[in-house]
């Protein structure tokens, strides 16, 4: 949380909340334009803006690392019958959430806290990536697109792995 100010640094008080800072009004009452502002700091992985906003694309290793997400996206939000499908495989998902929001509801937390070593998540990436694999001739995409995605589909999704499993834990 980042308190703005007409000159000089901004202030970065330490645990502020804006909820806080609306209820107290300290370090100096909160306006519109700082709820906006506030609104513009927040990064979920994906978040609709008229678009689609993949956060997470910018943060994937290799020179085209990119190219899965955005051929995974693109397949299942362009082809009918893929959408059909990944609809199918998430929406027990969806209702395992329940009501509450993200990051405070079951499925976030689970996610978060298991990945793909959770069953039904396992399950809805692996429904994910073959309904896109079979969408991706049919939308048009190049061979060099396709076989990324099935590589990245064999190396991770069927093992239920990540990339972030390549790498060693250093502790010490």
């Amino acid at each position: 949380m980042c308190v703005r100010a007409e000159e000089g640094p901004w202030a970065v008080p330490v645990g502020l909340t804006f909820r806080e800072w609306l209820r107290t009004g300290l370090p100096r009452p909160a306006d519109a334009d700082d709820l906006r502002y506030h609104m513009t700091t927040l990064f979920p992985p994906v978040r609709p803006r008229g678009h689609l906003e993949l956060r997470m694309v910018d943060a994937q290793s290799g020179p085209d690392g990119w190219m899965v997400p955005v051929a995974v996206t693109t397949a299942v939000f362009e082809d009918p019958e893929a959408a059909e499908a990944v609809y199918r495989a998430v929406k027990p998902l969806a209702e395992q959430a329940g009501p509450g929001p993200a990051p405070r509801n079951p499925l976030w937390e689970t996610a978060a806290r298991d990945g793909l070593a959770d069953p039904g998540l396992h399950a809805a990436a692996r429904a994910v990536f073959s309904a896109a694999l079979d969408a991706l001739p049919r939308i048009g995409a190049s061979e060099q697109v396709r076989r990324a995605v099935a590589a990245f589909h064999e190396r991770y999704v069927i093992p239920g792995s990540c990339p972030a499993d390549d790498f060693e834990v250093v502790t010490s």
